[in-house]
């Protein structure tokens, strides 16, 4: 044998188990695969039916119904926030928390018949049986929405299917994939329906404070046990107002589904008094829309303790989308005066000066600063510093209209209407608020003298507060002005109409308009003993052509 070691053999590399690979790579196909083959196909097929479905919807028409003389038009389609909603202009909405299906059902009134509904408030039959039809008509129109939303929605599913995915398998599943939510959808709003809910409306708007959920009386309570009379109840009112407003007395080249007032004219929204009640601000808003309003004037007090802590209450000024003129009141501190500039209104103060929506208005913001007074007449010394104030804000008309002698100051602003003699038969017209109570007054030198009463119904104040719990709550009030636009009525005020909201509970609507006549127009005069300086104009004389239309809801 040989003494010569022998080399050890290598070793043949370790190879992993043939059935552990096979699994792992198995795996990784089963995976990918499954991905593959089954959830994004199904997560398309969702996204792109969902897509179509929602554009469907969108483009589903309402059923059109007539509930005694209001057409109205009802739409049923998907939403996160269910139930039945009821538009009423310009009043608010009416809510009911039905079900906790994504199913939202909406009325809104389209159009009025005038003539059907003076005839149904002078009827006591046909409010009977408005009571008797009215839930099953609407109930009909609903069962016709959802058709239109159903069938416009599966109509967009599937075209969207088919133009993404270019087949017939994929555009059937889609279809298969709708009608499974659809009916879940059904079935969850059939199983979750509280027919109780009927009679537990939630309002908003001006609704919010109606009699059904603020009046201690029992017939009020025993008749929202009815589901058909609460409806009936609301058709009636909203005919009220609608068939009074047709009766108002016209104006210039006035045709039907206007204001009455021909086209010529600058509508002016004047409200005071806001004392941080959010209703004020609603009652705006619904007048700026419903009357095509074009501008905002607000005479103060739109706070009560002028703290830092109210300044949120100011931003539903930007949200009314039109110019927004305002006068400091007693309640208003400087800080609301820099919050309200902020908020993008035109703030006038010492006697400055503004054109807007075609009007050169003028105005002093309140020289005292008494948060915790309520509104009154102001005597002695504090109607001196009144007039004092008055002075500073003559001056400054006087000053523009020497400037511009042919577009002279149209109205003067100011919170308080004490100390009024520098500025009579100086300007045509002066707008106030601090009373809390509604008057027009036409003084021998020309000046018109408008105090607007409470849009906050004196809201947050000891005052408003205690009227409140005692059940006999101030009314909401504000007044439109109709300016002349153009010609020798340029700037004039030609009429206006005081809305009142009132009633317990804020159920009563009630709008009267005064036109103004070119025979009650008097030249301004300076009065004797005042100093002469200032322009002389045209101003409107007393009133004719009023009418009244009242709406009571409840």
């Amino acid at each position: 044998m040989s003494d010569r070691k022998r080399r050890p053999e290598p070793r043949p590399p370790r190879v992993p188990h043939r059935w552990r690979a096979r699994w792992d790579a198995s795996a990784d196909r089963r995976g990918g695969r499954f991905l593959r083959r089954h959830l994004l196909p199904w997560l398309a097929v969702l996204v792109v039916g969902g897509l179509g479905a929602a554009a469907g919807f969108a483009l589903a028409p309402g059923s059109t119904t007539y509930v005694g003389p209001l057409q109205t038009e009802v739409r049923v389609r998907p939403s996160l926030d269910p139930g039945v909603q009821v538009d009423l202009p310009p009043v608010g909405e009416v809510r009911f928390d039905t079900h906790r299906a994504p199913v939202l059902v909406s009325a809104s009134i389209r159009s009025v018949d005038l003539d059907a509904a003076a005839r149904l408030v002078r009827s006591p039959q046909q409010l009977l049986a408005l009571e008797l039809t009215a839930a099953d008509t609407v109930r009909a129109a609903a069962v016709r929405a959802a058709a239109y939303s159903l069938g416009c929605g599966f109509a967009g599913a599937l075209l969207a299917a088919s133009v993404v995915f270019r087949g017939r398998r994929r555009t059937l599943q889609t279809g298969a994939a709708l009608l499974v939510v659809v009916v879940a959808t059904g079935g969850g709003a059939y199983a979750t329906f509280d027919p109780a809910a009927l009679r537990q409306p939630r309002f908003t708007g001006l609704l919010s404070r109606a009699p059904y959920l603020v009046s201690s009386t029992q017939n009020a309570l025993e008749r929202l046990e009815s589901y058909r009379s609460g409806l009936s109840d609301i058709v009636r009112s909203v005919s009220t107002l609608y068939a009074a407003a047709a009766n108002l007395p016209v104006l210039g080249d006035a045709r039907a589904g206007t204001s009455g007032l021909g086209e010529d004219v600058t509508t002016v929204l004047h409200i005071s008094d806001l004392h941080l009640n959010p209703l004020g601000y609603d009652l705006t808003a619904n007048l700026v829309k419903q009357f095509g309003v074009q501008a905002v004037v607000d005479t103060g007090d739109t706070t009560t303790w002028g703290t830092a802590v109210e300044s949120s209450f100011l931003a539903r000024i930007r949200d009314l989308g039109v110019p927004y003129v305002w006068v400091r009141g007693n309640h208003d501190s400087t800080d609301t005066q820099a919050q309200v500039a902020a908020e993008g209104a035109t703030v006038l103060d010492a006697g400055a000066t503004t054109e807007v929506a075609g009007l050169v208005l003028a105005g002093q913001g309140d020289p005292v600063f008494t948060p915790d007074g309520e509104g009154k007449v102001a005597t002695g010394t504090a109607e001196q510093v009144q007039e004092q104030a008055n002075d500073v804000l003559a001056d400054g008309i006087a000053a523009w209209d020497r400037a511009h002698p042919d577009r002279t100051v149209d109205a003067a602003l100011v919170h308080d209407p004490s100390g009024l003699q520098p500025l009579l038969g100086r300007v045509p017209l002066v707008l106030a608020g601090h009373l809390h109570k509604r008057s027009v007054t036409l003084d021998a030198s020309g000046t018109r003298v408008m105090v607007e009463g409470t849009t906050g119904g004196a809201g947050i104040t000891a005052a408003g507060l205690t009227r409140l719990a005692d059940g006999d709550p101030l009314p909401l009030s504000a007044t439109l002005l109709y300016f002349g636009r153009s010609g020798d009525d340029a700037g004039r005020l030609l009429a206006y109409d005081e809305v009142t909201v009132g009633g317990l509970g804020l159920a009563e609507v009630n709008l009267q308009r005064t036109v103004l006549t070119d025979e009650d127009r008097p030249p301004l005069v300076v009065p004797s003993g005042s100093p002469t300086s200032g322009a002389t104009g045209s101003a409107t004389g007393s009133v004719t052509g009023s009418a009244t239309g009242t709406a009571t809801g409840g």
